[in-house]
């Protein structure tokens, strides 16, 4: 049976993270990704056709039975009719009947598998041989420098008109500079972590010395007396090391005052000048 406190634990571990899964998706770039073993970062947004532009028609060799229409990122342009659900789609395609399917909705998260970069669309239009299966699409992304301008994907296979997996040779696919100001970096990612983490022991250690043990105060922080000697012992360090390394000016005033040996000197010839 959980405890009031503990019950306040886990909301509030929850709820950090939550917020912490929200901030590290918010600052991810639509429609990039980073390598996860090399690091080198990949830009697929200049495949993104627009408003003004015409969806991407993959080459299908000799089948001219079915023509697809394709985006990247973006759901797909054409407008034509007889597509059951159009709206999100990513992948359409229209037969000899001017009957439309959709292969796949809007996705904007490529990703790795292994060292092959691909993006998926799924949850399209029903499998026609098994209706309880939703139409899907998997384009593989190949870095070609040979290729002359973005290239065009590629029809690989088709199974059942189920499933379809595209080729597409690009020079667009290959690792690109990080934009400047971009926080999808790993160093940004593990300083988020690192105050999560902070986070979660100052507020998550308030709450418990504050249910639990009736803490009011400076008290209610975390093992606080810990964290007063700590505090004692650096400004005793800092104030040693201050007094070592500071050391006032002598006065000028009294600069030019004779030492104890000229002092001695002129006593022994007073007495010696008393004596004659």
């Amino acid at each position: 049976m959980l405890t009031s406190a503990s019950k306040c634990l886990v909301a509030l571990a929850f709820a950090l993270a939550t917020v912490t899964l929200a901030v590290a998706a918010a600052e991810d770039i639509e429609c990039t990704t980073t390598h996860p073993t090399t690091s080198k970062f990949y830009d697929l947004r200049s495949l993104i056709r627009k408003d003004s532009e015409q969806d991407w028609i993959p080459t299908t060799g000799n089948d001219k039975s079915t023509e697809y229409k394709l985006n990247v990122c973006h759901k797909v342009l054409h407008e034509e009719l007889g597509v059951k659900d159009p709206i999100g789609m990513n992948i359409a395609s229209w037969g000899k009947r001017s009957k439309g399917f959709s292969y796949g909705a809007v996705s904007t998260r490529p990703f790795f598998e292994g060292d092959n970069l691909v993006l998926r669309y799924e949850s399209g239009s029903e499998c026609p041989d098994a209706s309880n299966y939703l139409r899907s699409t998997l384009i593989r992304f190949i870095c070609d420098p040979s290729i002359s301008g973005p290239g065009n994907p590629v029809l690989i296979a088709n199974n059942k008109e189920c499933h379809l997996w595209f080729e597409w040779r690009t020079p667009e696919a290959c690792p690109k500079e990080r934009p400047s100001g971009s926080g999808s970096n790993g160093g940004g990612i593990f300083g988020t972590i690192i105050g999560v983490v902070v986070a979660v022991y100052l507020l998550g250690g308030i709450a418990y010395n504050r249910v639990v043990h009736h803490a009011r105060g400076l008290k209610q922080i975390p093992n606080y007396h810990w964290w007063a000697e700590a505090f004692d012992f650096i400004k005793d360090m800092v104030i040693i090391l201050f007094a070592k390394c500071y050391r006032p000016k002598r006065s000028q005033t009294y600069h030019n005052l004779p030492v104890d040996s000229e002092i001695n000197t002129l006593i022994d010839d007073d007495y010696e000048d008393d004596e004659v």
